[in-house]
């Protein structure tokens, strides 16, 4: 079995510190990357997110509202997946699955522009994304994730994919349904995509929590979930949203194997 790992910047997010390392750098300017990443095992093409809405190319404001005043998104047209995909030759029907780790507005945006994907996500991340609290309404755009052509695929708990190629690993505290992915290499370590469940490096080695959660209890649990499990599978931690760490790791055409 052939398994390669592709990573992608959809853009970036200018904010600040704090919003990512709890009481830390209150107001200090702070932009991050917005990855996504396509898995290539046997031919099976896996997307896992799917970066900013596209709408934020030209309209911020129309098309994420006030939450720009917190989280401002710079995107360009070679960041969206179809353009950045169709750069390997891979047309939107190529696409067999999406893992969303989560659906959020930075994580969801062009999942519905892949029209024979099975869009894998837990449960309760779906029915919090259509219902969510007052509060937490904001973080989710509508236009992106209500729409009758996305195929769902609801999980709960774990999930094996080809052989345990790619391993679906519940991380929930960031929001109710969040989700993590394991991918298997065979010349490379192995790799754990952390989502938001793992903001930055400082998150994890210096056990600062993140600036955000829904439940911060069940997030620090989810950080320690996926540090043992980083041990029992020889694995690297590709942290969420790390400027810093994402310097460091190759993007596409380049990919892991």
């Amino acid at each position: 079995m052939s398994t390669k790992l592709y990573a992608f910047s959809s853009g970036i997010l200018k904010s600040t510190k704090e919003k990512f390392l709890f009481n830390t750098g209150i107001g200090e300017p702070f932009d991050i990357p917005v990855p996504y990443f396509l898995v290539d095992v046997d031919g099976t093409k896996i997307l896992i997110d799917t970066g900013i809405s596209p709408g934020c190319i030209k309209d911020p404001q129309g098309t994420w509202g006030d939450v720009i005043n917190v989280y401002y998104p710079v995107m360009k047209e070679e960041g969206q997946p179809v353009v950045a995909l169709s750069k390997l030759g891979i047309k939107p029907q190529d696409i067999s699955y999406i893992i969303q780790t989560h659906l959020h507005l930075d994580h969801a945006g062009s999942t519905k522009f892949f029209p024979n994907a099975k869009v894998i996500v837990q449960l309760n991340e779906l029915r919090y994304a259509f219902f969510p609290d007052p509060l937490m309404d904001a973080a989710y755009i509508k236009n992106d994730i209500k729409d009758p052509n996305i195929k769902w695929e609801p999980i709960v708990g774990f999930r094996s994919m080809f052989n345990g190629a790619v391993f679906i690993i519940p991380t929930p505290g960031h929001t109710p349904g969040h989700q993590s992915v394991l991918v298997r290499l065979k010349k490379h370590k192995n790799v754990i995509l952390t989502g938001d469940s793992i903001y930055l490096k400082d998150n994890f080695e210096k056990n600062i929590p993140s600036g955000f959660a829904l439940n911060f209890a069940d997030a620090a649990y989810s950080v320690q979930s996926l540090g043992e499990l980083a041990k029992a599978e020889n694995a690297e931690i590709w942290f969420g949203h790390d400027p810093e760490f994402f310097k460091t790791i190759k993007l596409a055409p380049e990919y892991y194997e």
